[in-house]
């Protein structure tokens, strides 16, 4: 109970962050962010581990990130280490607390339903890359439990090669004592509140983020999006 009462305050906090980030700085904003998706983690005892340091990366280049899909947690992982712009669902903005942090942290929203909203987004995604920053979306559209990886939709790595950016793949991976762990899941109909309190019962959870090579652009986007994917699936298995 005590450690749902932090989460919850936790979340609060960042309601209110989410409403002061709106009038600073860009790099001021990234700190808050960066500090309370570590703190996050730490409230729900998540060891987060890389095979390379992603700050030193993104600090130098811009990139279309792309990584598999199982979290809410999934984007607080990234923002504890380099905070991005990340291309999420148009219903993350109706979360209770999370939804308004998730808002002014630079997101880009898509309804998959609606063509328009996928070309729109598509100008944002390269507005975002022409200003050297670097935007990070699901290929898998959907969240998963981690067990599997479902097919890459290649629709935004033309964003990249209209841009000349790179492609970095990520893979991540849930484990608890060394084996794989989909607790964090948050697919299905699974909601927020259910999510959290699994969460809150299994601790001492571990999160691996495998960087791996980097894409080039110059390729067909089908081409480019089977070849994350194979990358993706070979770093989880």
């Amino acid at each position: 109970m005590i450690k749902i009462i932090f989460i919850f305050y936790h979340l609060i906090i960042g309601f209110f962050l989410a409403l002061y980030i709106l009038y600073i700085n860009d790099k001021a904003k990234k700190n808050i962010i960066k500090k309370w998706s570590k703190k996050l983690l730490h409230i729900f005892q998540i060891d987060v581990e890389t095979n390379e340091n992603l700050h030193k990366i993104l600090s130098k280049k811009n990139y279309l990130i792309v990584s598999n899909h199982i979290s809410w947690l999934d984007i607080f992982l990234i923002n504890s280490i380099y905070p991005v712009t990340f291309l999420s669902k148009a219903d993350v903005t109706e979360w209770p607390l999370v939804g308004k942090l998730i808002k002014s942290a630079d997101t880009i929203y898509i309804n998959r339903d609606k063509k328009k909203s996928l070309s729109i987004a598509s100008v944002q995604i390269e507005d975002e890359l022409k200003q050297l920053k670097s935007v990070y979306f699901f290929p898998e559209s959907i969240a998963t439990d981690g067990s599997k990886l479902l097919p890459f939709k290649s629709n935004f790595f033309q964003t990249a090669i209209n841009t000349q950016v790179d492609i970095l793949p990520i893979a991540i991976k849930y484990t608890y004592q060394d084996r794989f762990s989909a607790s964090p899941s948050y697919a299905g109909d699974i909601t927020l509140l259910q999510s959290i309190l699994t969460l809150v019962k299994n601790k001492n959870l571990k999160a691996s983020i495998f960087i791996l090579p980097k894409i080039s652009s110059k390729n067909n986007r089908k081409i480019i999006a089977n070849k994350a994917r194979e990358m993706i699936y070979k770093a989880l298995n």
